[in-house]
């Protein structure tokens, strides 16, 4: 047998506002479909004095309201709730909306609202529509929230303390399929104490229209960096902790609906403790094969250093002033806090703070920070002294992380060095526009010549691209990686050279070309720092070139063999068990493979694939040697796809593919 209801008798003023609130939806019934959808503010006043007027008039069932406790109150001091504001928000806000809402992504709206008698706590809905006139649907509030007579008024300082505390806002988050491209209409619905009871409630009058924008992904490759370091040699790596809580924040903290993120763990090329200029140039490498192979040319590539043994201090590889997803950079990650960051890893908004300069953002001069550019708001902070910007984070809840306010005069740009980081509305519309602008780009490798080369097709490479990583201040610099190429590989335009060009050779010695190439420096570097940077420069494949220098002021600092025609690549010899060294090195499988009589000058890149061959990951580029150490834990299944590419650069590139067993 069922429960019964128990039988609840109402306080007379519960019964009154009860009452009343019937009264006034009743009223609103007539007034609303006489407001247009985008009523002015003496258009809203005037449909308020309306429903006032007719609170005299008896009620549906009869009943009229007891006009005696609303005797000699001003309007709006009367038992009813007003709206004071109505604000959408993503990541930043201000009351007036110039923040683009993009499509797709977490939504929270905010109802400010007002009852004068007294403090109430209160649940609310919110109507949500796709046309003005509706269809409405309803939306519950995310919790109860506190109306507090002393917090009321329409004006930014009268809203100013509830938009800093999450508590004294109704907060509503819109279902993901009404937050698609193009405009809602919303308004408050119901307003509930806890208890269930309605309040009267003029809030609904109100619509507000939203345009959400179209969305761009930021596609990015995260490559974790793997090395060893000490006597006897332990193995540090990023965590999988470091990589769930930077995907997480990207998607709280940019103006993206989607990250396209894949991942790979590749072991890095120079020996630690390194520098982030000589790991972007590994990354640069890798991405350009892997362009070259598949991966969209759209792709952001970011390398993540673990600071168990050295901190790399993070570095991207320009600031790029038009559309370029071939910046790279990288930077360290781990468990520090700084003093403020408590989620397990600062890996997150470090990354957020390099990947901002790969899409065209300055530093914002605070804090330390240097190189930058102008920002509209003092002391790095969201927002001016009046507090109009409001940041909020909408949290992850698989993580832990709660929906929180980002206060705008306490919280600080990610392009600073300032503490509690989040995106202004100047960064964050700023990538914005950068992102839209890079989707508009072609997605493909950049140019047939060198995308066949690089798959074996056959013919000769119509040029070679060299990746290098230098130090001017110390007069040192390093060829990385000397690839083939198509002539619109997509590398960087000359620029300023700094005095750093390239040389090709035959082998007599006799210079076949000279010329002064793109040096592109560093940001995030400080006055007193080293000047660091890459050159990544496309040259023409001479047939007779034997060697590429690399030059500063004429000086040579490093020469790379290249030339002759690539071997044939043999079968592997075996893969065989190697217990790497130290407790935290992980054990690996070492792949040899056969090259008989390979000229000095042949290299080897290594890519894996864990979907049967439909999509390929380089995990190795420049290698001298016929051999590469794989950690079984960095791939799901229990084989995988090898394919080894042998090249000498100017040559024809070679390639043998296999399945490799990892058990």
């Amino acid at each position: 047998m069922g429960l019964s209801m128990p039988s609840t008798r109402l306080s007379r003023d519960r019964r009154e506002e009860v009452l009343l609130a019937r009264t006034v939806e009743s009223a609103l019934a007539k007034a609303q479909p006489a407001l247009p959808p985008d009523a002015s503010e003496e258009e809203l006043e005037s449909a308020v004095v309306y429903v006032l007027a007719e609170l005299d008039e008896p009620a549906a069932d009869g009943a009229a309201v007891d006009g005696t406790r609303m005797a000699g109150l001003a309007p709006f001091e009367l038992p009813i709730v007003f709206l004071d504001g109505l604000e959408v928000t993503q990541e930043v806000q201000d009351l007036a909306h110039p923040v683009p809402l993009v499509e797709g992504k977490t939504t929270i709206v905010r109802a400010y609202l007002r009852y004068p008698p007294e403090a109430v706590t209160v649940r609310g809905e919110l109507l949500v529509a796709r046309t003005p006139n509706g269809p409405w649907r309803a939306v519950p509030s995310l919790g109860p929230a506190q109306l507090d007579p002393a917090r009321s008024g329409t004006g930014l300082a009268n809203l100013r303390s509830r938009r800093a505390d999450l508590n004294y806002s109704v907060n509503f988050r819109l279902p993901d399929d009404l937050t698609g491209a193009g405009t809602v209409w919303i308004r408050t619905g119901a307003i509930r104490r806890t208890t269930g009871t309605v309040l009267p409630s003029l809030a609904s009058l109100a619509v507000r229209e939203v345009i959400f924008h179209p969305a761009a992904p930021l596609r990015l490759h995260l490559v974790r960096l793997r090395y060893s370091l000490g006597n006897p040699p332990v193995t540090y790596e990023p965590s999988a902790t470091d990589v769930t809580l930077i995907a997480s924040w990207l998607r709280r903290a940019y103006p993206i609906a989607a990250l396209d993120l894949t991942t790979t763990m590749v072991t890095a090329t120079p020996t630690p403790p390194f520098e982030a200029v000589q790991i972007n140039a590994q990354l640069t490498a890798l991405r350009a094969v892997d362009v070259s192979t598949g991966t969209d040319a759209r792709t952001h590539y970011y390398g993540l250093v673990a600071d168990g043994g050295f901190f790399m201090r993070g570095r991207a590889s320009d600031i790029p002033q038009t559309p370029t997803p071939s910046t790279v950079a990288s930077g360290p990650t781990g468990p520090m806090t700084f003093g403020w960051d408590n989620d397990g890893s600062y890996g997150d908004w470090y990354g957020g703070h390099e990947l901002g300069h790969t899409v065209g953002r300055f530093h914002a001069e605070f804090c330390g920070a240097v190189a930058g550019a102008p920002y509209p708001f003092p002391d790095g902070q969201l927002s001016d002294s009046d507090e109009a910007f409001v940041g909020i984070d909408v949290g992850d809840s698989a993580l832990g992380l709660p929906l929180r306010i980002m206060p705008g005069t306490t919280s600080h740009d990610v392009m600073s060095y300032c503490p509690n980081q989040w995106l202004s509305s100047f960064t964050y519309s700023g990538i914005y526009d950068r992102l839209v602008a890079e989707d508009a780009l072609p997605s493909g490798a950049g140019g047939a010549p060198r995308s066949d080369a690089l798959a074996g097709a056959g013919g000769s490479p119509a040029a070679v691209q060299v990746v290098a990583a230098l130090n001017l201040t110390q007069r040192a610099g390093a060829i990385t990686s000397v690839l083939p190429a198509g002539l619109d590989s997509g590398a960087i335009a000359p620029a300023d050279s700094f005095g750093v060009s390239v040389r090709s050779r035959d082998g007599d010695d006799a210079v076949l070309d000279e010329r002064p190439v793109a040096f592109q420096r560093s940001a995030c570097e400080e006055p007193d720092d080293d000047v660091t940077g890459i050159v990544d420069v496309v040259l023409p494949a001479l047939s007779s070139v034997t060697t590429i220098d690399l030059l500063l002021d004429g000086e040579v600092l490093d020469n790379h063999p290249v030339g002759g025609e690539a071997t044939e690549v043999g079968a592997f010899v075996g893969a065989r068990p190697m217990a790497g060294p130290g407790d935290l090195s992980p054990a690996g499988l070492e792949l040899r493979w056969e090259v008989p009589e390979a000229p000095a000058s042949q290299r080897y890149i290594v890519q894996v694939s864990e979907d049967r061959r439909a999509t390929w990951k380089t995990i190795a580029v420049g290698l001298t040697e016929p051999t590469i150490t794989v950690d079984p834990r960095d791939f799901a299944g229990d084989e995988l796809e090898v394919r080894v590419l042998a090249t000498t650069g100017t040559g024809t590139t070679v390639f043998r593919t296999d399945t490799v067993p990892l058990e």
